[in-house]
């Protein structure tokens, strides 16, 4: 703090503090001293003296107007004010006089694990000195002030408050601004007073401070000059950059928890839970598989036989109303009819379900030529090229439909896969991205067709007069869009219906 004095009255020594120390620290300074120096406590004659000269000097330093008047001239103005002033106040920063005087008091919080301690940074301000003390205190609030209990309360308001410029007690801005411009006024600067008394209004409320405020206006009525209020919380050049802070703050925690609880991973929600109605099956419902591997048999009974197996999210239609409870009589895409456990089945057709769950059970990458499935072993070879950048997975099925092999075929590889039993078949495939193990299907950008020929294996005996082959059949997965082997597109459901 910058001052014309040190200490011309003692006050600071009196009570045992440097200049510039703390309003609390002066506080708690007063508190030690006087209770050495109480008539009541202290019989030494000398006491009476110390107790009055202690209770002096905190009159003056607790007082922020006494107090500034005192660190500039040496001299305290009396209780009432009404002792005229001997100079401008200055910021008690930078030390400059300024018009637009105020007394602020900042905050700034700084924890210790289970506790925290609130401090106060007050002064006679200018504008821009005002500014960096709101940083400073902010700043170290932001650092330190968070890692406790009370500072997780404390620190969002002390924040806020110097966003808005601090804290500025009506009374002592009053007292403060009459004197500033009674001090204005005695150095022959009319316009001055008239402008600072005319922001006095602002904060006076007692019928005395307003009465001095009028005669200072009257006095300088000649001289009406206006000060535009450079006091206003978003008129600093600090309010967007400790604002910006706060914004974040909330809006980091909202997107911390919503990582946190992932709303998203849940995809069946209800309006409200206070009631659910679980309908019964009707005639022509779409309803898909909610479980793996559900039989679907001839009859409503445990004991009927099984037609096959459904995989789970399969899309079903109910084809009549319920004759056996807990059964339900339902078509399959390939035409099959029978009956499957009421329980088994979820409504809608599954689309949105199947593709998160085989997203979150997609399982590793396949490794090139990988045999996903083999129901069947012999000792014939073929020859797969897929020139595509996508990867590929190439169904054998009988002419019956049923699925003999599937190999895993990445984008631009040539693969010999063996193990094939002879017979008849025709070649399915599809294309994608992102394959998942568990439901056998690429979860982006699929595509599937079949290859318009049917492949047959057998054995060739090498004592016949039919000679050996020397070469295994090769198959394509290029589409030409001319060629007469181009691929039939097939639908989705059809290339995943294996029986």
């Amino acid at each position: 703090m910058l001052r014309t004095t040190n200490d011309p009255n003692g006050y600071y020594a009196t009570l045992g503090v440097m200049p510039g120390a703390s309003l609390a620290a002066i506080k708690a300074a007063y508190r030690n001293r006087v209770k050495s120096v109480h008539p009541d406590r202290n019989d030494s004659p000398r006491a009476k003296g110390e107790f009055q000269r202690v209770t002096e000097a905190y009159a003056v330093l607790r007082d922020g107007v006494r107090r500034a008047e005192y660190d500039i001239t040496g001299q305290a103005g009396t209780i009432d004010d009404d002792s005229p002033p001997n100079a401008p106040f200055a910021c008690c920063r930078c030390g400059r006089v300024t018009a637009q005087p105020r007394y602020v008091i900042f905050h700034q919080v700084k924890s210790y694990l289970v506790w925290a301690r609130s401090q106060r940074i007050e002064g006679i301000f200018c504008r821009e000195c005002a500014d960096r003390e709101a940083v400073q205190a902010s700043t170290t609030s932001w650092a330190g002030g968070w890692w406790s209990p009370p500072g997780l309360i404390l620190t969002p308001l002390a924040l806020i408050r110097n966003l808005l410029g601090g804290t500025k007690p009506r009374p002592i801005n009053a007292r403060l601004l009459i004197r500033q411009a009674e001090a204005f006024l005695a150095d022959g600067k009319a316009d001055l007073a008239h402008a600072v008394a005319h922001q006095a209004r602002f904060y006076a409320r007692d019928p005395a401070q307003r009465q001095r405020i009028a005669d200072i206006l009257a006095r300088t009525d000649g001289h009406r000059r206006r000060f535009r209020n450079r006091w206003r919380a978003w008129g600093g050049k600090t309010f967007l950059p400790q604002l910006a802070p706060l914004v974040a703050l909330p809006l980091t925690v909202a997107a911390l928890l919503m990582v946190a609880a992932k709303p998203w991973a849940d995809p069946m929600t209800t309006a409200s839970s206070a009631e659910i109605v679980v309908q019964p099956p009707r005639i022509g419902d779409i309803r898909h598989v909610g479980v793996d591997a559900l039989k679907l048999r001839l009859g409503p009974s445990p004991a009927a036989p099984v037609l096959t197996l459904l995989n789970r999210f399969t899309a079903v239609m109910t084809v009549a109303e319920p004759r056996a409870r807990g059964w339900t009589e339902i078509r399959t895409p390939s035409g099959l009819v029978g009956y499957v456990r009421t329980r088994g089945l979820y409504g809608g057709s599954g689309a949105i379900l199947r593709h998160d769950w085989c997203s979150a059970h997609r399982g590793p990458v396949p490794n090139a030529g990988a045999v996903l499935l083999m129901r069947a072993s012999g000792n014939h070879q073929i020859f797969i090229h897929n020139p595509g950048r996508l990867d590929a997975v190439v169904k054998l099925k009988t002419m019956a439909g049923d699925t003999i092999a599937a190999y895993y075929v990445p984008g631009t590889f040539d693969l010999t896969v063996g193990g094939i039993p002879e017979g008849t078949y025709y070649i399915e495939f599809a294309t994608g991205k992102d394959y998942s193990r568990a439901c056998g299907l690429f979860l982006s950008d699929m595509h599937a067709g079949e290859l318009p020929f049917a492949l047959t294996l057998r054995h060739i005996s090498m004592f016949t007069d039919t000679a050996f082959p020397t070469t295994m059949p090769e198959i394509s997965l290029a589409t030409h869009a001319d060629g007469p082997l181009r691929p039939i597109p097939i639908s989705t459901s059809q290339f995943l219906n294996d029986h």
